[in-house]
């Protein structure tokens, strides 16, 4: 094989060098002659001075002289490609040593020059680079990959792939691993590990390790596939990375029975002929199982003995997988830890619930920053269990973070790709940063003690700060003087008493601790929670250098760490931050010889994040304080009563009821899950809408119930994106290794097949269709609830002029289908916002419905109706605020009060559980009735 594509590639060459000098011959010397022939050389012949030549230029125009302008336009033509051509040709001459080193100095010459100049270039670059093929069929120059999440772990040595040790080296060193094998008797081909260096090609490598430089394509083809640490691919031949890992087949002949380790010589298709169109699958790959027909078990089990010393590979290169980053680059200029991310996650869920009790129904569903997005995504992936890729894998995930450090942690960069501790800073005599990166480093920072706040709630914050306005202000604006971990002042001396007072709650604890407690005032003083670590982070002037050089005196981990920006605070250690958070100076020089990376981030991602710390907690940025503007609460909502007034008829005087005493009252279901599903039309149903199941016409029972969860997630995706999504699309949202995207959509797509043909004895059907990149539920085979309930309810109340019985039959009828949230059970990022839409659109559609029931003209049966749906959705979504305000209401027009009380006790446990409080509108719906009965 290796001979034969040599020999191609050559013939090749030669066809494009003989045609490119046709085309270039061409133009140099067939438009010269043309010109010749058609018109000659235009010259003047009776011109022998200015005046004649005006004289002759004065006369009328004349078809002569029409072809004689024509003809000196084609000749400054030829005559400036010839120009061009003879510049060409001393360019590619210059650049000759680079053309055999990288190859796309050809393309990259070409896109910078003009059109009018690209002709000449083309054709003389794409015959300069034949003739390079020609002699030479594959170079390859090293290049340092380029690394866009910052951090990547380093390569400090190589393994070899199969068992043995191999000594990895120059390839020009000529010298090959002695690699034993327990297979040499059968002539098994043997592969030994490689790492790429400084100045390697595919050429010098075959010719030092397989004897012969033409054997490359070998090396090629059996890497070209795979996924390099950088999450790169051998895609072009000529380009090699350093420090990636190459599989070099190593042995004296071939092997004898396709039985053995699949290479691209000897395709899989020998071993496993249905699978015969799949690509080969590298070591880091799935294998990939795809056909059009029906499955063949036979070849199956063909294809895992003809494999299993290739699983025997994947299993011994997955025990050395290197440990995932941890840094994360969240946007241009932006780096965080892992750690942050994970705060960032805890805030990313309380933040949906405050949109959706502020949210005005029918109004648009707010969306998340994409920054919080990126984060959110690696902080999900670093907590999910880690498992070991093997043959058996239907799909193949990146590589996932490491995992965050504790919820009470804070770091502030990265060093040997570990998250440094905010403890290195909390030394005697405190840290000075300066540089231009300072501020986005200080800005890091503080978001990482905010995010830690977040993963510790509802309890208190360990790590305190302590930032005065200005700077507080330039780092993350926006945010009140008194926001969860972060304390303003409006000047460095009220930030040095915080932090005094701080000093003193810790002495008074600690001697607290060391005296015995006699009495009930030691007793209290002892419960007393710890104060924990305070950050103090200020501008240094020169009216309070004493006064916080003498704090930082004291600093020591646990307790204290002192932080000045800019001027230099005396017997401080001072750190240089650039740009890209490098951190430069004595400390980080010896602590961390491999080198210090802060974290950073611009101001605009401070920005975004300050936006979504606030909705976590129900807030929007402070702007300003306006005089005789009232205090937010607790939790960012106003004191102010609900717009729409509470019934104000007072009711009974009732005690709290219990929950047996509301089961007395009230029905136990008032209205309960269908039983029966609706009519089903095509041969499948899926149900997203709650959790994912499947259904076969003809059967009560789900189907598919073993399938894998990756599988329900891949058909809960095309569900909710019914026109079809792209192969880059779900590859992105399933989070696939670069380079297995084919194979785990072939792998997904083929247990979906399998799994409904044998469920409704049909064969030859595809469920999903794949046009293209494009894929998506077969619409005449598949049938979704969460189509009927998006059609049905978006009928409902499509015609103004419909009464409300029928708008009342339609939602009940749409949410019939919602058995639940999307996915239910299910725990996948891409779902939250698709999760959250629907949940918007069921509950704005009971929310219309109770705002019609509460008017007084109201059939009571409608109001039973109506309320049978809220408390449906109320045990779907208990934290929804709204339905239980309009539940209240209802239940309170129809006289129920005890019931309204216990809806509004539910509501009052699932946010106490949360650490929230209801709204004062929902509290006001209940409390007046109390009071005017006292008052009575």
């Amino acid at each position: 094989m290796t001979h034969h594509a040599a020999l191609r590639e050559r013939m090749t060459a030669a066809a494009t060098a003989l045609g490119t000098l046709a085309v270039t011959l061409a133009l140099l010397a067939g438009m010269p002659y043309v010109l010749w022939q058609a018109a000659g050389i235009p010259l003047p012949e009776h011109v022998r001075s200015w005046h004649e030549l005006g004289e002759r230029l004065a006369q009328p125009i004349s078809d002569p002289l029409v072809i004689d302008l024509l003809a000196v336009a084609g000749w400054v033509c030829w005559a400036a490609f010839a120009f061009t051509v003879v510049r060409e040709i001393c360019w590619y001459t210059a650049h000759l040593p680079q053309l055999l080193h990288d190859r796309r100095a050809h393309h990259d010459h070409v896109a910078a020059l003009s059109a009018k100049g690209s002709l000449a270039a083309l054709c003389i670059g794409t015959l300069a680079v034949a003739m390079l093929s020609l002699w030479r069929p594959t170079t390859a120059g090293a290049q340092q990959p380029f690394h866009t999440n910052g951090v990547q772990p380093r390569i400090a040595m190589t393994a070899p792939l199969t068992s043995g040790t191999a000594k990895p080296g120059r390839a020009a060193a000529g010298s090959l691993p002695d690699v034993p094998s327990s297979h040499a008797g059968d002539g098994a081909m043997q592969h030994i590990e490689y790492t790429v260096v400084e100045g390697d090609t595919l050429w010098d490598i075959a010719e030092a390790h397989l004897g012969d430089a033409l054997k490359w394509p070998r090396i090629y083809a059996l890497n070209k596939n795979r996924v390099q640490h950088d999450g790169a691919r051998l895609g072009d031949p000529d380009l090699l990375a350093v420090g990636w890992r190459l599989t070099i087949p190593v042995g004296h002949h071939r092997p004898a029975a396709p039985t053995v380790i699949p290479t691209p010589e000897r395709p899989m298709a020998d071993a496993a002929p249905e699978a015969s169109s799949a690509p080969t699958a590298s070591p880091t790959q799935p294998p990939t199982f795809d056909r059009n027909s029906a499955p063949d078990r036979q070849a199956e089990g063909r294809h895992h003995v003809g494999t299993s010393r290739q699983d025997d590979n994947v299993a011994s290169r997955t025990a050395d997988v290197a440990p995932g980053p941890a840094a994360i680059g969240i946007g241009k200029a932006s780096l965080i830890g892992i750690t942050t991310a994970a705060g960032l996650l805890a805030a990313r869920r309380y933040w949906y619930i405050h949109q959706r009790r502020r949210r005005e129904p029918e109004a648009e569903v707010p969306t998340l920053s994409p920054l919080v997005d990126k984060a959110a995504q690696a902080a999900h992936a670093a907590t999910q269990p880690r498992q070991q890729h093997s043959s058996d894998d239907l799909i193949v995930r990146r590589t996932p973070p490491q995992q965050p450090r504790t919820a009470d942690s804070v770091t502030i960069g990265v060093s040997d790709n570990a998250e440094v501790p905010i403890d290195v800073l909390a030394t005697a005599g405190g840290y000075t940063w300066n540089g231009p990166g300072a501020e986005g480093a200080a800005r890091a920072l503080l978001t990482g003690i905010l995010t830690a706040a977040e993963r510790q709630r509802p309890g208190p914050s360990h790590i305190k700060a302590v930032v005065t306005e200005d700077l507080a202000g330039r780092l993350l604006p926006g945010l009140p003087t008194q926001f969860t971990a972060l304390t303003q002042t409006p000047d460095t001396a009220q930030a040095v008493r915080l932090a005094e007072q701080h000093l003193v709650a810790h002495a008074r604890i600690q001697h607290d601790r060391e005296m015995p407690t006699h009495g009930p005032a030691t007793a209290d003083r002892t419960d007393e929670s710890d104060p924990g670590s305070l950050i103090l982070m200020v501008s240094l002037d020169a009216a309070h250098t004493g006064h916080v050089q003498a704090l930082a005196a004291r600093s020591r981990p646990g307790l204290l760490t002192v932080l000045t920006l800019g001027t230099r605070l005396p017997d401080a250690e001072h750190w240089h931050i650039a740009t890209d958070g490098a951190a430069t100076g004595p400390g980080p020089h010896t602590q961390y010889p491999s080198g210090l990376e802060l974290f950073h981030l611009t101001p605009d991602a401070g920005r975004e994040m300050a936006e979504v710390l606030l909705g976590a907690h129900g807030q929007r940025p402070h702007l300003c304080i306006l005089p005789n503007q009232q205090p937010a609460s607790r939790e960012g909502q106003t004191q102010s009563a609900s717009t729409e007034d509470p019934d104000p008829e007072p009711g009974p005087t009732e005690p709290a009821p219990t929950d047996s005493a509301f089961a007395k009252t009230a029905p136990a279901d008032p209205h309960p899950a269908p039983t029966s599903h609706p009519q089903q039309i095509k041969p499948v149903r899926l149900h997203v809408l709650g959790p994912v199941t499947l259904y076969v016409l003809g059967h009560e029972d789900p189907v598919g119930t073993n399938l894998r969860p990756e599988v329900h997630e891949f058909l809960a995706l095309l569900a909710a994106h019914p026109t079809g999504l792209l192969a880059s699309d779900i590859a992105d949202k399933f989070h696939l290794e670069p380079g297995t995207e084919q194979n785990s959509l072939k792998n997904l797509r083929r247990a979906v097949r399998r799994a409904l043909r044998t469920a409704t004895g049909t064969t030859g059907q595809e469920f999903i269709l794949r046009q293209g990149e494009l894929h998506k539920l077969h619409p005449e085979l598949v049938e979704t609830d969460l189509a009927d309930f998006t059609r049905i309810l978006k009928k409902a109340f499509s015609n103004n002029e419909d009464s409300a019985h029928d708008a009342l039959t339609a939602v009940r009828e749409a949410l019939s289908h919602y058995c639940g949230p999307f996915a239910q059970g299910a725990d996948h990022l891409w779902a939250d916002s698709i999760r959250e839409h629907l949940t918007a659109q069921a509950t704005d559609a009971a929310l219309r419905l109770a705002r019609q029931a509460e008017r007084t003209e109201a059939d009571p049966q409608q109001q039973d109706a109506v309320l049978a749906l809220l408390e449906r959705l109320s045990a779907l979504h208990p934290d929804h605020e709204r339905l239980t305000q309009h539940a209240i209401r209802l239940y309170q027009a129809v006289g129920r009060h005890d019931a309204a009380r216990h809806a509004y006790t539910r509501l009052d446990r699932h946010l106490g559980d949360l650490g929230l409080e209801p709204d004062p509108a929902s509290q006001a719906l209940v409390t007046p009735r109390t009071h005017s009965r006292r008052m009575g």
